[in-house]
């Protein structure tokens, strides 16, 4: 009977390791998947974060974007006037070059008032048809004694230029 005994209490003692084991086993589950849980967690909350980032940048993405829209908008209305405007400065540079070019063909048939209308022309495509003596013989190359004793008077004389100081303007306007 002890013999008996002794082999029950060593079947019990098999039992109560296999259990113990699987119990053990369970519980080693248990935590890994608790440490899973943690380390999702962890990783929902750097998620989170994450997401709050990118919603914060594209807040200001659409507020980068409102405000374009609305400064194309405003600039909408002017575009037509900006395509007319080019379309006259186009068309006034053209009439310029178209007035240029006439006048280098008439001085062509009138040679003795060539250097006259070589000034004139240096004048007229100058700013504000304002320049100086050093400016207009840079621009017809006559000589500087040339411009200052014979040609700046004779136009001076015909009104067609006024100089002051060290400056000479053109005196003619467009509808004379």
């Amino acid at each position: 009977m002890i013999e008996e005994v002794r082999e029950l209490l060593k079947r019990i003692d098999q039992i109560i390791d296999s259990e113990s084991r699987r119990l053990n086993d369970q519980i080693d589950e248990l935590k890994e998947k608790l440490t899973d849980f943690k380390e999702s967690g962890e990783n929902f909350t750097s998620i989170r974060d994450e997401i709050k980032n990118l919603t914060s940048q594209l807040d200001e993405i659409t507020y980068e974007r409102d405000g374009l829209q609305k400064t194309v908008e405003k600039l909408s209305p002017l575009e037509p006037k900006v395509r007319e405007l080019s379309e006259l400065v186009k068309n006034l540079t053209l009439q310029q070059t178209g007035y240029i070019f006439t006048i280098k063909v008439i001085s062509n048939w009138i040679p003795s008032q060539k250097e006259n209308i070589d000034v004139l022309v240096a004048l007229a495509s100058s700013p504000n048809h304002t320049s100086t003596l050093t400016e207009l013989h840079n621009k017809t190359t006559i000589p500087e004694v040339t411009l200052k004793n014979r040609i700046l008077p004779i136009l001076e004389d015909n009104s067609l230029i006024k100089t002051e100081n060290r400056e000479i303007k053109l005196t003619i306007k467009e509808n004379e």
